[in-house]
């Protein structure tokens, strides 16, 4: 059997496989560090994580539904927060801003109350923002459209491997430099995803912000620019 300190390792190398955007990977060292140590708090917390970001949201669900604090420890808010964001994916809104509500409550500081917006409220955020875009971007806004969704979908996902529950905005379509050689049959748009943005900041002002750099981002795509680019640029 492996030792404690192989089992932490195996939760550090399944956490930098997170970031790195392999999923998979991530929740094979999960499962395995759980073997070790079953009682594995944050491997716990972990797994369920990767199953969220595959899109296993069921299974999610039912696997931090399950899970318990050690002891007579009060619920942990990373718990709570994660929760509330596989009830997002599963569409279940309101018992999500329950969690979210739950989270800060037992820390405020670091799970912040997402900045709710209604429908036109965020839409005139959105066009606050637009209007103080640089020209070039301004002028091609006015060829490819802003959509606003709640949230994005496993059929998004189906087309593209990066997209997450958790993503920010998408550009569909055909950037500039392949539309000659290898067009993408989707029609031309950046989608914006409402609840996904509304957790970025703590103020109206922040997650303003936010929105811009998402935006820039995404016409970036649709411009050509490569992700090193955007990283030279401030917008990854």
């Amino acid at each position: 059997m492996e030792s404690p300190d192989e089992a932490e390792e195996l939760v550090r190398e399944g956490e930098e496989a997170l970031e790195e955007g392999e999923y998979e990977a991530a929740l094979e060292s999960f499962e395995r560090a759980l073997k070790e140590d079953p009682d594995h708090w944050g491997a716990a917390l972990d797994r369920c994580e990767a199953l969220h970001l595959l899109w296993r949201t069921e299974e999610a669900l039912t696997a931090v539904q399950a899970l318990r604090p050690p002891g007579d420890e009060e619920d942990d808010a990373d718990r709570a927060d994660l929760e509330a964001r596989i009830l997002e994916a599963a569409g279940e809104f309101t018992a999500a801003d329950v969690l979210f509500e739950e989270a800060w409550t037992l820390d405020p500081e670091d799970f912040p109350k997402p900045v709710r917006t209604a429908t036109d409220d965020f839409r005139k955020i959105l066009d606050d923002v637009l209007r103080g875009l640089p020209k070039k971007i301004r002028d091609v806004v006015a060829k490819i459209p802003v959509t606003v969704e709640p949230k994005p979908t496993p059929a998004m996902a189906d087309q593209a491997s990066h997209i997450t529950p958790e993503i920010l905005g998408l550009f569909v379509g055909t950037s500039i430099g392949e539309k000659v050689g290898a067009p993408s049959g989707f029609p031309d748009a950046v989608l914006l995803f409402q609840r996904n943005l509304e957790r970025t900041g703590k103020s109206r002002a922040e997650v303003s912000k936010e929105i811009r750099i998402t935006l820039l981002h995404e016409y970036g795509h649709y411009l050509g620019f490569e992700e090193e680019d955007m990283d030279r640029l401030g917008l990854a």
